[in-house]
């Protein structure tokens, strides 16, 4: 069954397609290797990131991919949503649930996307409503570290030291992951409601303060020194925060952080077989099921802390690959075709 998604539904799927998971730990990696220039290197970024939706949103029309690459990209979102569900799962386990079985954890998360891939198509599009009310709280939550922040920390400031400046340009990709989705959500925009111009940028500003607010509060709390050492760091900044209205504050967070995170992997695997579908029949439950089961193994195997580490490094090299190399190629052959 095909869909149709307003302005407002199209942003707000890309914009959860965008944060899941990553806010929540992008910042420790990017600090590490680019120190005080991480926020001047993520304006940066952002000027970046501009310009691929720019561009993606010029040369939407001629994003045909047939069933090959469909597939591949299946295959990258597979990826995708085993290595979250895994620092998901990783997380809890530290953070909350130490002594649950693991297995146990992943079956109730996937449990619900499940529940939501068997309904129609307008269940899956309407949950990131849910995550609207959560934006307000995590911004008041990192406001109540604001007597505590050392604003000095933003110094000194090096453009000159490209080394640095390059490898942490490369770590802030991250923030990128599932910007593709753009071109394959985009065709389904009401014909009648406007993307580029305004629109465009209202989504990128927003996308930009959201990420950038939580770089700077990690940045001006913690010395630099100890980012070697945090690998959470919005869960020990809220974590040291006292509050009358609940004992522990970062806990409360994660309660939000999981909920946000479970809808990301419910769309992510919504796309997978939405995607499939566009080119061969329709997926039956058993077949959706079996998905599910797949990912809940795979997840769970890979929920330790080494490999772990070494999805975050593997992903963004794949990002790179299918939010620019395949898009370009894609779009130039389908530009050579029609000449």
């Amino acid at each position: 069954m095909m869909f149709t998604l307003s302005r407002i539904q199209f942003f707000l799927l890309l914009f959860v397609f965008q944060t899941g998971t990553v806010f929540l730990s992008f910042q420790s990696r990017l600090i590490d290797v680019s120190g005080t220039n991480s926020w001047v290197l993520f304006i940066l970024a952002g000027l970046l990131h501009y310009l691929q939706l720019f561009l993606f949103e010029k040369f939407h029309k001629r994003f045909n991919p047939g069933p090959f690459v469909s597939h591949l990209y299946i295959v990258y979102w597979f990826f995708i949503i085993v290595s979250f569900l895994a620092y998901i799962n990783y997380t809890i386990a530290i953070w909350l649930f130490p002594n649950t079985p693991q297995i146990v954890t992943m079956a109730f998360m996937v449990g619900v996307s499940l529940y939501a891939n068997t309904r129609k198509p307008e269940t899956l599009i309407n949950l990131p409503v849910i995550i609207l009310p959560m934006i307000p709280f995590f911004v008041l939550f990192l406001f109540m570290a604001l007597p505590e922040l050392v604003w000095t920390y933003l110094f000194p400031i090096d453009v000159t030291d490209y080394k640095s400046m390059l490898k942490g340009l490369f770590f802030v990709q991250a923030t990128f992951i599932g910007v593709e989705m753009f071109l394959f959500l985009r065709k389904y925009v009401k014909a009648d409601e406007k993307v580029n111009g305004k629109p465009l940028f209202i989504y990128q500003s927003i996308w930009f303060l959201f990420f950038f607010t939580g770089l700077i509060f990690v940045l001006l709390f913690f010395p630099l020194n100890g980012f070697k050492f945090v690998t959470e760091p919005l869960l020990y900044l809220l974590k040291f925060q006292k509050v009358t209205f609940v004992e522990r504050l970062d806990l409360f967070f994660l309660f939000i952080w999981i909920s946000w995170s479970i809808i990301t992997i419910s769309i992510y695997i919504f796309m997978c077989i939405h995607v499939r579908k566009t080119h061969y029949k329709s997926p039956s439950n058993r077949f959706i099921i079996l998905f599910h089961v797949l990912i809940v193994i795979t997840s769970t195997f890979l929920a330790t802390k080494d490999r772990i580490e070494i999805i975050r490094q593997v992903s963004i090299y794949a990002h790179i690959v299918f939010s620019v190399f395949f898009p370009a190629v894609v779009i130039l052959m389908n530009r050579r075709g029609k000449q």
